[in-house]
C-alpha cells in the first residue's frame, strides 16, 4: 500500500478503509455527523474523566490504610511497676529495628539488671500501636507486622494484579459487547465491592473481595479511556485523552483530605463507596460508543446515538448528509483481535513491545516514587495532596506540549525532566537546609514530570492500536505498569541496604525509557487506524516519508523547484 500511494499514508489509510469496509469509514462518518467536538462530546469526556477519581481512591488509598506506624510489644503485667518508655528501652534489642523478638519478660521480671547477653531472645505475643495519627489501620487491626508484614505487600500487589486482569478482561468484553455494559459492570462491581470491604472482619475474605474490587478498577481504567478517545475527532482526540488523565491526581488529594479527617481506614473506605455508588447513575448518561457501534456493523444503535449527538452539537443538517453512507457499514466482516494477535505482525510486534517496556518503566517510577515521597515529605496527608495537586499541572503542560510538538518529543521532554530531578535529588545533602526544601521542591517537579509522562503515554498507546483491539492493545501494553507497581514496595524497600539506592534506580529507568521510543513513529496528524491491517501499514518509515514529502511539497511552493 506505502509504494502504490508513495509517501502519503493518509490517503492510503482511507482508501484501505474504504475498500476493506465496502466503503465504511467510521472516522470519516463519526467526525461528517457530528462534529470534531461539541456539547455531546464535552459531556462524555467528562464523565470519563471523572472516573478517574475512584481509580485514584483504590489503586493508592495503600497509603492511609497500611501507613509507616510506630509499634511495641506490649508491656506484661509482672512488670507493671516500669512506665512504657522504660520498658521499651529494657526489653528491645539494640540490633533490632522493631520490636518482634525481645528479651525473655519473665527472666526481665526475675532479674531487670542481669547481663542481656544472657537472656534468650522470644517472639512477642501481643503487640501496641501508635494510634497517634491514626485510630485504625490494617497493620494494627491485623497485626501486619514481623512475620506478617509481607502481608500489606501482598495487599497492594493484589491490588495491581486485579487492576492488571481487569483491564486485559473488561477490555476483551468491551471490544466484543459493546464499551457501555461493561462499564456499567465494572461501576456496580466496584461500589458494592468497597461497600463490603469497610466491613468484613477477615483479612483473608477480605483480600478475596479486594481483588474483585481491583478487577473493577482496571476495567473502569482501560474501557473509560477508549470512550473518551473514540468520542472525539480531530485535534481533540490529542488534548481530551490527555485532559482526561487530571482527575487521578484530584483523586489522590480528595483522599488524602478524607484521610486526615476520619482516621481510620474502616471509615475511609465507607466514605469512597459511597462516593463511588453515585457513579451508578451513568446508566442514565453513558451511551454505546458510535465507533465501536459503526465498527461492528450495527447501523440502527449507531444511527440513534448519532442522532441524539448531532442533535446536542446543533448538526443536524450534518447528521442528514452523512446518513446515507451508514448502510455500507452494515454486514461487514468484524475483526476483533486480541491483544497476542498484535505479536503475529512485524511492525505491530515491535510496537506492542517497545511500548510494554515504556509502560513498565513508566508505573516503576511513578509508584515507586509515590510510596518515596512519604520518606521525602513529613507530613503524610500533605505528601499526598501536594503530589496530587501536582499532577494537574503536569497534565495541563502536557497537553499544551503534545498538541505542539507531537507524541514522542512530549515524551522525551518529560522523562528527561523526570532523570533530572531524580539526580538532582541525589546530589541535594540531607538535613542540611530547612524541612529540606531543595529536595521537596526538585521531587514535585519531577512528580510533575512522571505527571505529564502518563497521559502522553496514555495518548501515544491509544492511536498505535485500531478501532477492533484498541481496548485489548491498551489494556496489554498498560498491564505491565502494574506489574510494575508489584515490585515498586521492593524497590523502595532498597533504601535500607543503601541509602537512595530506589533514586538512583528510578533515574535510570527514566533515562533508559528515552531510548524506546526512538523506534517508534509519530503519530500526530496521522488518523485512526480502525483495523489491524491498518495499524500494521503505519511505521516510523512512513512517517518519515511523509516528512520528506512535505518538505519537498513545501519547498515546491516557495519557488525552491
Amino acid at each position: 500500500m506505502i509504494s502504490k500511494y508513495g509517501s502519503n499514508y493518509e490517503t492510503a489509510f482511507r482508501e484501505t478503509a474504504g475498500s476493506s469496509n465496502s466503503g465504511c469509514n467510521v472516522d470519516d462518518i463519526t467526525e461528517k455527523a457530528i462534529g470534531d467536538f461539541g456539547s455531546w462530546q464535552l459531556r462524555i469526556s467528562l464523565l470519563m474523566a471523572l472516573l478517574k477519581l475512584p481509580m485514584a481512591w483504590y489503586q493508592l488509598n495503600i497509603i492511609f490504610m497500611a501507613p509507616p506506624q510506630d509499634f511495641w510489644c506490649e508491656k506484661p503485667d509482672s512488670l507493671s511497676m516500669y512506665s512504657d518508655d522504660e520498658w521499651r528501652k529494657m526489653c528491645i534489642p539494640h540490633i533490632e529495628e522493631h520490636p518482634c523478638l525481645i528479651f525473655d519478660p519473665q527472666i526481665l521480671a526475675l532479674s531487670p539488671v542481669i547481663d542481656r547477653s544472657l537472656i534468650p531472645l522470644v517472639e512477642c505475643k501481643r503487640f501496641v500501636y501508635n494510634n497517634t495519627l491514626f485510630r485504625r489501620t490494617i497493620t494494627s487491626e491485623w497485626n501486619l507486622v514481623c512475620s506478617k508484614h509481607w502481608l500489606v505487600h501482598l495487599t497492594q500487589c493484589i491490588m495491581m494484579w486485579g487492576v492488571l486482569l481487569g483491564g486485559i478482561v473488561f477490555g476483551v468484553i468491551a471490544d466484543k459487547y459493546g464499551r457501555r455494559l461493561p462499564l456499567m459492570i465494572a461501576i456496580v462491581m466496584q461500589s458494592v465491592c468497597s461497600y463490603i470491604a469497610s466491613f468484613l472482619p477477615w483479612y483473608w475474605w477480605w483480600l478475596g473481595v479486594w481483588f474483585l474490587l481491583a478487577l473493577a478498577s482496571g476495567g473502569l481504567g482501560i474501557i473509560s479511556f477508549v470512550v473518551c478517545m473514540e468520542a472525539v475527532s480531530g485535534k481533540w482526540r490529542t488534548t481530551i485523552p490527555v485532559l482526561y488523565q487530571l482527575p487521578f491526581g484530584f483523586g489522590s488529594a480528595v483522599m488524602a483530605c478524607l484521610a486526615y479527617f476520619l482516621r481510620d481506614w474502616r471509615k475511609l473506605e465507607f466514605a469512597l463507596a459511597t462516593l463511588s455508588s453515585l457513579y451508578i447513575l451513568y446508566w442514565f448518561w453513558v451511551p454505546e460508543s458510535p465507533r465501536w457501534l459503526l465498527a461492528t456493523g450495527q447501523i440502527d444503535k449507531a444511527l440513534d446515538v448519532l442522532r441524539k449527538a448531532a442533535i446536542q452539537n446543533g448538526k443536524e443538517n450534518d447528521f442528514h448528509n452523512v446518513k446515507h453512507l451508514l448502510p455500507k457499514c452494515k454486514g461487514q466482516k468484524r475483526h476483533d483481535p486480541g491483544f497476542i494477535a498484535f505479536f503475529k505482525f512485524k511492525n505491530m510486534r515491535l510496537k506492542t513491545l517497545l511500548l510494554s517496556a515504556n509502560w513498565f518503566f513508566t508505573g516503576l517510577a511513578f509508584y515507586a516514587f509515590s510510596q518515596y515521597l512519604g520518606m521525602i515529605g513529613g507530613n503524610i496527608f500533605l505528601t499526598v495532596a501536594v503530589s496530587g495537586i501536582i499532577y494537574v499541572p503536569g497534565g495541563l503542560v502536557c497537553a499544551f506540549i503534545v498538541t505542539k510538538v507531537g507524541r514522542k518529543t512530549t515524551l522525551w521532554t518529560f522523562q528527561l525532566l523526570t532523570a533530572l530531578c531524580f539526580v538532582f535529588i541525589l546530589l541535594t545533602p540531607r538535613d542540611v537546609f530547612k524541612s529540606d526544601w531543595p529536595r521537596l521542591l526538585f521531587a514535585a517537579i519531577g512528580f510533575g514530570g512522571l505527571a505529564g509522562s502518563v497521559p502522553a503515554l496514555y495518548l501515544y498507546s491509544g492511536e498505535m492500536f485500531p478501532t477492533l483491539g484498541r481496548n485489548a492493545g491498551v489494556g496489554g501494553v498498560t498491564t505491565f505498569a502494574r506489574i510494575a507497581a508489584m515490585i515498586a514496595p521492593g524497590v523502595v524497600g532498597l533504601d535500607g541496604l543503601l541509602p537512595d539506592l530506589p533514586l538512583i534506580l528510578l533515574a535510570i529507568v527514566s533515562f533508559a525509557q528515552m531510548l524506546l521510543i526512538i523506534p517508534l513513529p509519530e503519530t500526530k496528524d496521522y488518523p485512526l487506524p480502525d483495523t489491524l491491517e491498518q495499524a500494521e501499514q503505519f511505521t516510523r518509515k512512513t512517517t518519515q516519508r511523509d516528512q520528506i514529502h512535505d518538505n519537498l511539497k513545501k519547498k515546491s511552493i516557495f519557488g525552491f523547484m
